[in-house]
């Protein structure tokens, strides 16, 4: 080992916060595993072989300045966690000390269900907290550059959509239509608090029309304007099987309900409609073109 425990900690907490963040940004993964936080940390740091084992450390600094300057963040570093996407150990001094209910159950006594219901109520939490550029200021300073790299190599096969720039070969009828659905987040029957993006982009490469937000609740809107064919809106109902199925996997093993919408400008012939309520697929016309 080439490298300083003590120093790995100190100098690697700001990468490892700026990558949680990035992460929840986005619709990636909502955790980061130690092994993968120890080679992000070699490459940003230029250093050899970090040990996925002394990742703990270097979450237990990251939160200790964390909460030097804002007692209220919630604990993100139960989302710095082991491959079955529970936190260690060394993650129950702050949940037993900043989480748990009062007389509630230390993290040891906590079976893998209970922690799963901490770990969620955490990433909840943590998404909702909006003061963590203020907080990674304070305690750190700036924030690095970007640091999730996305690096496809397939030469077989159709490329990733999240390869391409948003918005391209879209007609002036999707674009409309997805925009009505973005701003009318009441219209497919979601509570206030729903936030909508548009062209979001998902781990398997493709890119969402509508993505609505409410801490970890989603729902997902397929656009299909007027110039659809009836083969467009079957594979639109197919598309939203394949996009809940991502979101839910990028979410374990926490589960998650996600709200599936396809969106048109005219009634599904009645086969489409009947296939669409089997698969769990809602379906909701609105007209906003000519």
């Amino acid at each position: 080992m080439s490298y300083e425990r003590e120093w790995l900690e100190r100098t690697g907490a700001p990468y490892l916060l700026s990558l949680l963040l990035e992460k929840l940004e986005t619709m990636d993964e909502p955790f980061v595993t130690y092994g993968e936080a120890a080679r992000m940390l070699e490459r940003e740091l230029k250093t050899t072989k970090i040990f996925p084992l002394h990742i703990g450390g270097v979450a237990g600094k990251m939160m200790s300045n964390i909460t030097s300057v804002a007692d209220d963040a919630p604990p993100i570093n139960a989302l710095v966690t082991s491959t079955s996407g529970i936190p260690g150990n060394g993650f129950a001094w702050y949940h037993d000390n900043l989480w748990r209910a009062l007389r509630g159950r230390t993290w040891e006594h906590l079976d893998r269900d209970r922690k799963l219901e901490v770990v969620r109520s955490v990433r909840e939490a943590v998404k909702k907290y909006e003061g963590w550029d203020l907080v990674f200021r304070e305690a750190f300073g700036d924030r690095p550059d970007r640091l999730e790299r996305r690096n496809f190599t397939e030469q077989d096969g159709k490329p990733p959509e999240t390869e391409f720039p948003r918005g391209k070969g879209e007609s002036e009828q999707h674009r409309r239509l997805k925009k009505w659905a973005r701003d009318n987040p009441g219209e497919f029957g979601l509570s206030r608090g729903f936030e909508g993006t548009t062209e979001s982009d998902l781990l398997s490469g493709d890119r969402v029309d509508v993505l609505f937000t409410k801490g970890e609740e989603f729902a997902v809107v397929e656009v299909k304007s007027c110039l659809s064919s009836d083969d467009d809106l079957r594979r639109g109902i197919y598309q939203c099987v394949k996009y809940r199925e991502v979101i839910r996997a990028t979410r374990l093993p926490v589960d998650v309900v996600v709200r599936m919408i396809l969106l048109t400008e005219r009634e599904l012939p009645s086969e489409l409609a009947a296939r669409a309520k089997l698969l769990g697929v809602k379906s909701r016309v609105h007209k906003v073109n000519g």
